[in-house]
């Protein structure tokens, strides 16, 4: 089981690698696939086509969100992975705008567009569903430092991705590069596809899923009181055959707050108010579909949810944004990559440091609220200053990842827990996908539709600008929570299953 849960938590890092190494190539492709002399117009046209890839995310979410909460976490996984490797070197083929000797005009950038829709759709149901599962399966006192571990994966595809590319950039000719260099990490695809199934082969099925599927089977069929179908259950332990069927769950057993070990405790006249505010706040549908069910009885919580993450937009406004940025103030492409390559060290760090905290006790809600104040106020100091010098660059950006990787850590196992466990998948990776994928998507086109409209002077702040917009955003969705789900501001979320 120990080394189940290892290659578990490192089971995204192909996937990140497919999906990144367009953003890695950025300078690369922006001549294959979007030639022109107007550099801002070609940007706008990269970015466009990269933000579609997040944009579509919030439909695959909810496409292998009901393979997850219907079928298996595992099963959403496997399909998942195949479809992002088939997208990824589908890319690895394509003609190009003008290059010879496989040049198809206004086509290419238009099969570009669809590959990486395909692949946001692919992303959509697999990150979530991979912190659903891990959350689910590793020990309840060590859950945030578990997802925590499978985010840092993300960083591991990324670094992945960037080295690659820097090797072929410095050991191939430009003109290699243009003709064929730029299609050898998408072609690496199928490798990782391998890698990626051959790790979620041999899953289990989390416990926690397996037992609220076997009872929900057990109460369609048997049309009695729920006392008897607990018997039942706990008699026979669950497994995969539980699976086939649509499942359904009791009425009143939506709110997402699920069983929790430890102590309650007495609680405070405000917390019980709250909690009393919660309950009239929850609905309690039994429909069959996991989406209709979600949106019947916990449509707030996804709301919120999306509020509460959008401050994870500044991690993509980092490593996608500002690493092609920091070239403007003349910064050679292998010292930007090199800079986006040590930052994502110290973002695995505070990943590991925000998943230690939610492990230890702090209440997830209002770490969450800290790291979005102290992280808004640095923005200001971080993003105007990096073109003072290399140095600067390096320190500023490697100490801001910091401050970001806690701050993802705090969207990742607390959120997952908004949702009861036969709609979760689909609630979490559709509202993880729309607040982290739509909005972080969307970040490095927003920040230079800012940057364009300020004055000289001022350009600087554009990043600051935009992470304060979703700093507030983050702010709300902390208090609606406090308020809907209070339980995520009680200490060791992680033991809520």
């Amino acid at each position: 089981m120990a080394i189940q849960r290892i290659a578990s938590q490192q089971q995204l890092t192909p996937a990140q690698f497919d999906f990144y190494t367009y953003t890695q190539l950025n300078a690369t492709l922006e001549k294959v696939f979007f030639p022109t002399n107007n550099e801002a117009v070609q940007a706008l046209s990269f970015w466009g086509v990269y933000a579609a890839g997040f944009v579509v995310r919030p439909i695959g979410a909810l496409i292998f969100g009901h393979i997850g909460d219907t079928k298996g976490r595992n099963r959403c996984l496997l399909i998942s992975i195949c479809c992002m490797a088939f997208a990824t070197i589908a890319i690895g083929v394509l003609p190009t705008y003008s290059v010879a000797p496989y040049a198809a005009g206004v086509a290419a950038p238009v099969l570009l567009a669809l590959c990486r829709i395909l692949q946001g759709m692919a992303m959509g149901g697999e990150f979530g569903s991979a912190v659903i599962y891990i959350s689910e399966l590793a020990p309840k006192d060590r859950r945030g430092a578990f997802v925590a571990t499978l985010q840092m994966s993300v960083n591991i595809g990324m670094m992945l991705a960037t080295i690659l590319v820097m090797l072929l950039q410095n050991t191939l000719t430009p003109d290699a590069m243009l003709a064929w260099g730029w299609r050898v990490p998408f072609l690496c695809a199928f490798t990782t596809a391998l890698l990626g199934a051959a790790l979620r082969s041999t899953m289990p099925e989390p416990k926690a899923f397996l037992t609220a599927a076997r009872l929900a089977k057990l109460r369609a069929e048997a049309d009695s009181d729920g006392d008897v179908a607990s018997k039942d259950a706990g008699a026979h332990p669950p497994s995969a055959k539980d699976l086939d069927i649509e499942v359904a769950t009791e009425a009143g057993t939506t709110k997402g707050d699920g069983e929790v070990d430890g102590d309650e405790g007495d609680r405070s006249g405000a917390l019980a108010k709250l909690e009393e505010i919660s309950e009239r706040l929850h609905g309690h549908s039994d429909a069959k579909t996991p989406i209709v069910r979600l949106l019947r009885n916990n449509a707030l919580g996804v709301f919120l949810n999306i509020c509460y993450m959008a401050i994870s937009g500044a991690f993509y406004v980092t490593v996608s944004w500002l690493a092609k940025d920091l070239r403007t103030y003349g910064y050679s492409l292998i010292v930007t990559q090199g800079i986006l390559i040590v930052s994502l060290v110290p973002n695995a760090l505070g990943l590991l440091t925000g998943g230690k905290l939610i492990d230890a006790g702090v209440p997830a809600i209002q770490l969450n609220a800290a790291t979005v104040v102290i992280g808004t106020g640095l923005g200001f100091a971080v993003y105007p200053c990096v073109g003072y010098s290399v140095a600067h660059a390096w320190g500023l950006v490697s100490m801001f990842q910091y401050i970001i990787g806690i701050a993802m850590a705090n969207v990742g196992m607390p959120c997952t827990r908004i949702y009861e466990p036969l709609s979760r998948t689909t609630g979490f990776s559709f509202s993880y996908n729309c607040g982290y994928g739509i909005i972080g998507g969307l970040s490095p086109l927003a920040v230079a539709a800012i940057k364009a409209n300020l004055p000289g002077h001022a350009f600087t702040f554009a990043p600051a600008i935009w992470l304060a917009c979703l700093g507030g955003i983050s702010i709300a969705g902390v208090i609606g929570l406090t308020i809907y789900q209070p339980r995520l501001a009680k200490p060791h979320v992680g033991k809520i299953e």
